[in-house]
This record gives C-alpha cells, structure tokens and sequence, in this order.
C-alpha cells in the first residue's frame, strides 16, 4: 500500500518491524546522521556541483489514522492517496482481533520528491503501515507517543466507532491535539456517544472535528443567505419553530443515528446564543425539545421520514417564526451538487435560490483539516451546544 501512483516511484526506503521499539530505532538510525540519510537519495541525481540530494523530513505534523478491518482500511487509505501534501509522518494503524495474541507488524516507507527542492535537500515523509492485535491493538495511547514526532502537532482520525469510556482512548486523546471522527457512524442514536466524546475531550484539552458536523457548512451558509434578506432578517430571533426531517432508512429495528439532524438544532441554538429549556427526548420514533431565545420558546423537531435514502441523512430543514401578524417559513433542502433555499412570508415567496455545493468527501475534509492546522472555528460552540440538547 503507497501513498499516490504517482509518488510510487518516490519510494526510496523501506524496512518492517515487529515491535514498537524496533520501528522507533530503525527511523532514528536512518536520520540520525548525513551519511544516513544519504541512503535514502543515493540514486537520485546529482545537481550542478556533483553533490547528491540530503533527504530532510517535512515539517507538517503527524497524523494518526485508526481504521479497524479491511474495508475501513481500504476507505482510509483513499483518502491518504489524494492528499495534495503528506504528514511528516503517518501511522496507518489497523487493530486486529483484540482477544487473539499480542502481535506488532509494521512496515516503514519513506517516500521523497523527486525533484529537490532547489536547495540541496529532497523533501520526504514517512508512513507506517501498522497491524496490532491483541494486547498491542488494546492500548494504542502507549504506541502513538512514542512512535508519532515529539516536536510536531499530532492530528488523530478515529475512523471506526467510538467507546468514549475507554480508558485507552482517553489517554491516548491526552496525547493528540486534534481529533477527527464521524458522529453518523455511531452506534445507536450516536448522540449520547457523541455526547461522552466531547465530555472526555474536553477533560483532556484535545480539540474535536466531526466529519458530518464540517460537511454541514453549505446547509449553514444557505440559511445565513436567507437572513440576510431585509424581508427575512426581522424573524431571526422571533422564531418559534426548528424543524429537521431526516432519512429513517429501510424497515429495519435498529435505532437511527440521528447526529446529523441533531447538528443543525445545535448550530442553530449556539448561533442564537438560546439556553436550552428542555433537552431532546423521543416518542413514538420522533424527537423534540425546547429552547429560549431571550424569553422567545422555540420549539425543536427531529422528524423521521421512512424509505427516504441513506438512514439518518437530514432531508430538509424547516425554520418557522411569526411577528406582528407575519408568518416566515424558510426551508433548505441539499443533494449532492447543491442547495436550495426557499423562505416565504405569509405565503409568498420572498427569496428563492439554489447554491453549487458539493458534497465534501473524506478526503477534502481531511485535506483542509492538514492545511488549516486547527480546528474549526464553529466546532467548538456548537459542540458544547449539542452536549446540552442531549442532556
């Protein structure tokens, strides 16, 4: 497994190792001096003077990717291919079976440009391809450190489901800056899941990112488009309905992940700066709840439509608020190439508009979250929001 088919022919180390300490010594050997290092471009071309390129490691960050079983892995690993920049060093970590022997397989690649940077020196990043199972795969936070590089930032994605009362996955966020993950994925509800995550990141200082909460930027922006409008803007904090529909999938029993919808009430909630009066409960397969924007109650809906696509996709968001005899109804629905927004005062429309966004993949999220070097800034707040809507 490599990083692009275009970068294969950059590969210029490899080595394996079977234990953490072995794959930590043989990476410090190999740039622990110029003569080294020198093995890494020994083949490449010579420049002007007759000298060969020294290979020196990027100065990006790390990145820990956690991705259980063969498909996950495979998922990931495409997300890793199109990256426009690498890690300084990756660590592709699979867990195995947790109650079979304690094993450690890692192979080491070293992957270089192919063309200097025009002083002298090649630009390289590593990637650790690990396999932990048992013992090894249980207690992540004792490999991570050591294996990750001391004086860069280290960007964790938690590609699989969460324990939040895991004491590996706290110590091992104690260790981490940042931490990608995708609420949808989430068993059950994944609310209260997402819910205990926060509460743990929160204890141990590591800033969050959900995948399904940054993907929801485009539905965002189309509702700020429409409280822009001098007709619509009055109504902003005279609302007194939020109301998202969502996919409730096929005919299966399994509860439905409802993160996604939950995300736009949170949004909505912090941008308000509303207290949450009562915290969203479920009856008979739908969700409510009740917020106060300065004395104004507004009512919050979760509604599940059946057979309606992927389960737990949020299909539209309604917004209804009512002032001096007017009603506004503003409704936003999203596919995979755009967004619409409708807002209608007592029954006339007043702002129509379809928006091109695409859908961001996996590796266009993960891709900014490397270029931007920190969190989100709207994650923060409506994080905590949602911590509160959960109760």
């Amino acid at each position: 497994m490599s990083l692009t088919a275009t970068e294969l022919s950059a590969l210029r180390w490899k080595s394996t190792a079977t234990s953490v300490a072995e794959a930590d010594a043989l990476l410090a050997r190999l740039w622990g001096s110029t003569e080294s290092r020198q093995q890494i471009t020994g083949d490449l071309i010579k420049d002007a003077d007759g000298k060969t390129p020294i290979a020196v490691r990027t100065g990006v960050m790390n990145l820990v990717v956690v991705a259980p079983g063969a498909e996950r892995a495979v998922g990931a690993a495409s997300a890793l291919s199109s990256l426009p920049r690498n890690p300084s060093r990756t660590l592709f970590i699979v867990p195995r079976d947790p109650e079979g022997p304690p094993t450690f397989r890692a192979r080491l690649e070293i992957f270089c440009a192919v063309t200097p940077r025009g002083d002298g020196t090649s630009a390289c990043t590593e990637l650790l391809w690990i396999d932990a199972s048992g013992e090894a795969g249980r207690h992540l936070s004792s490999m991570v450190p050591q294996l990750s590089l001391h004086d860069l930032p280290t960007l964790l994605w938690w590609d699989h489901t969460i324990d939040p009362s895991s004491k590996d996955l706290k110590e091992l966020l104690r260790g981490v800056d940042r931490a990608l993950f995708n609420g949808s994925d989430q068993r059950g509800a994944g609310i209260n899941v997402v819910s205990d995550l926060v509460k743990v990141a929160a204890s141990t200082g590591t800033a969050l990112s959900d995948f399904s909460l940054i993907r929801q930027a485009r539905w965002r922006d189309a509702v700020a488009s429409a409280f822009d409008e001098p007709e619509v803007a009055p109504y902003l904090h005279s609302l007194t309905e939020i109301r998202a529909t969502y996919s409730a999938g096929g005919n299966s029993s399994a509860p439905v992940n409802i993160v996604k919808p939950t995300y736009h009430l949170a949004w909505l909630t912090s941008r308000l700066s509303a207290s949450v009066v009562t915290p969203l409960s479920e009856k008979d397969g739908a969700w409510s709840g009740l917020i106060s924007d300065a004395g104004q109650r507004i009512a919050l809906r979760l509604q599940p439509v059946a057979d309606a696509g992927h389960s737990g996709t949020t299909l539209a968001l309604h917004i209804k608020g009512e002032r001096r005899g007017g009603t506004l109804e503003l409704t936003v629905r999203v596919d995979g190439a755009t967004t619409q927004v409708q807002a209608a005062i007592n029954g006339t429309l007043v702002k129509e508009r379809i928006f091109r966004a695409k859908r961001a993949t996996d590796a266009e999220l993960l891709s900014n979250a490397l270029e931007l070097g920190e969190v989100d800034p709207l994650s923060p707040s409506i994080l905590r929001t949602f911590v509160q809507l959960v109760g």
